[in-house]
């Protein structure tokens, strides 16, 4: 008879956790830059610049679901600003950024700097401070969710 034995959790691949938040920071990076030159561009440039920003905004969303599927903590935070993944995707139509679009910069300002943050946090390993950065890193998540959530609110 197999016994069956409690399952223990799992400990992240750092390695993979910075490689995946190094790509939703290179999403973020190219997002920004086509929404800096839409501010300065005329109707159909503007309008193609803006579905090219939307389109990054897609990879980056898809890129955060498989960071959440692989860190528990940062689903919980996910979850707790009411962004799931089938949110994500539900509002596939036209989407605009008329006005906010000089905020949603600031906000991709604020997304990038996070992920630069969290990137740094997982490359420190076997420090002396590993219980300040465990507690960093919650608060990170929350910060992340949030503005992602602020974000998804105005596209």
């Amino acid at each position: 008879m197999k016994r069956s034995q409690s399952r223990k959790p799992m400990s992240m691949d750092l390695e993979h956790m910075r490689m995946l938040h190094t790509e939703a920071i290179e999403q973020l990076d190219l997002m920004y830059t086509t929404l800096e030159a839409a501010e300065q561009a005329s109707d159909t440039t503007r309008d193609s610049l803006d579905d090219i920003s939307v389109n990054h905004w897609d990879a980056y969303m898809d890129i955060i679901h498989i960071i959440s599927m692989h860190d528990d903590a940062m689903s919980a935070s996910m979850k707790k600003y009411s962004m799931r993944s089938g949110e994500i995707h539900d509002n596939t139509g036209e989407r605009q950024f008329s006005l906010q679009r000089g905020f949603v910069i600031y906000l991709l300002l604020a997304l990038l700097r996070r992920h630069n943050r969290m990137e740094h946090i997982f490359s420190l390993r076997g420090n002396p401070m590993n219980d300040y950065f465990q507690e960093s890193l919650t608060m990170e998540r929350e910060h992340i969710a949030h503005l992602i959530t602020m974000t998804q609110k105005l596209m």
